[in-house]
């Protein structure tokens, strides 16, 4: 007969793979009804875990792997720069070193992820900003190896992750610019990551819920193949203005894409914030400094880079058996927005 396999008890309790593991290693978080039936499983197929298995996973590397998009320049962007700190100065507390690795064709079709892990080179794995593509993900569903996605989530996935609230991102955005006034409003935001998705349809729920019409907030793509950069904003800012010149607000996904968006108006020779307001996400620091100050919904980039690493090791010593975590934002109100011109 075939032997049973810890993915055989899993199945039949009904439970995840590191549910299984943290019973097996009587950890307390488990409750007593869990682990009684999968105590029950494990007596009735006889099964007994791999000895080598258990020994190799009793090892530590003290190292854990940081993936990262393969966008162009990516190590120099201050969104990925800021998170990677985090990680970075929680990881060498804890006495662990990091290493970074691109999310190129090859990562990806050599399975060099599950690689990394298994053969015990990294103890866990972050990944930072995955677009809708990366499919391959699902490689890591029900939390058999430590693996934590970073402001990122596959809705209905068993994925680990921790978040930005883009739902309150929205709700917050919207509220401050609809006090000030504004009924027409353009929503700038990319289509290739599920919480860019998310913002979107969120902000779009939340203007209809203040009371404006469907044709009042227009939503446009930040441009296919410049997705979240300047260029991006500053394409569809143009795109955005020459097909609706009444919009007197401008909401966009991220400070990057609101920075582009004040290049365009700069250009237009339209004023911010008296001819037309711009907001974005994230708070990075060249929003202070932008003229005017950028108003922003900051998302704590650095506090989620440490975060996300402190629970990535609480995956790898099974003291949580999962991670679903989404952190508050804060709307930090500067000059790039005020009251809406006169109709």
């Amino acid at each position: 007969m075939p032997r049973t396999t810890i993915k055989d008890i899993a199945k039949e309790c009904g439970v995840s793979l590191s549910t299984v593991s943290l019973v097996l290693n009587n950890n307390p978080r488990i409750s007593a009804k869990t682990r009684e039936t999968v105590l029950a499983s494990v007596e009735k197929h006889g099964y007994q875990p791999n000895a080598s298995a258990r020994n190799l996973a009793s090892r530590t590397s003290r190292t854990i792997c940081v993936a990262v998009p393969a966008l162009s320049h990516v190590f120099a962007d201050v969104y990925f720069g800021e998170i990677v700190s985090g990680i970075y100065d929680h990881a060498s507390e804890a006495g662990y070193k990091v290493i970074l690795d691109l999310a190129n064709p090859k990562f990806v079709e050599s399975k060099e992820y599950l690689k990394v892990l298994k053969s015990r080179r990294a103890d866990g794995m972050l990944f930072i900003s995955s677009s809708v593509h990366d499919t391959y993900l699902t490689d890591f569903e029900g939390g058999a190896l430590p693996f934590l996605l970073v402001n990122h989530f596959f809705p209905g996935r068993d994925l680990n992750f921790i978040a930005a609230d883009y739902e309150d991102t929205a709700r917050q955005a919207a509220d401050h610019l609809i006090n000030l006034g504004h009924t027409r409003l353009g929503l700038i935001s990319g289509t290739n990551t599920h919480t860019g998705l998310a913002l979107r349809d969120a902000f779009l729920r939340h203007c209809r819920s203040r009371g404006l019409k469907e044709e009042d907030v227009v939503w446009l793509d930040s441009m296919r193949g410049k997705e979240w950069s300047q260029e991006g904003g500053f394409d569809a800012a143009s795109e955005l203005l020459t097909q609706h010149p009444a919009t007197t607000a401008i909401m966009c996904g991220n400070d990057r894409l609101a920075i582009g968006v004040m290049r365009h108006l700069r250009m237009r020779r339209l004023r911010i914030p008296e001819d037309i307001s711009v907001a974005g996400v994230d708070d990075i620091p060249e929003s202070t400094y932008t003229n005017p100050g950028l108003t922003t919904v900051r998302h704590d980039l650095y506090k989620m880079g440490r975060t996300a690493c402190e629970r990535l090791l609480a995956l790898f010593r099974a003291e949580i058996a999962e991670c679903r975590e989404i952190l508050p934002v804060q709307l930090i109100a500067r000059e790039s927005t005020g009251p809406a011109r006169p109709a």
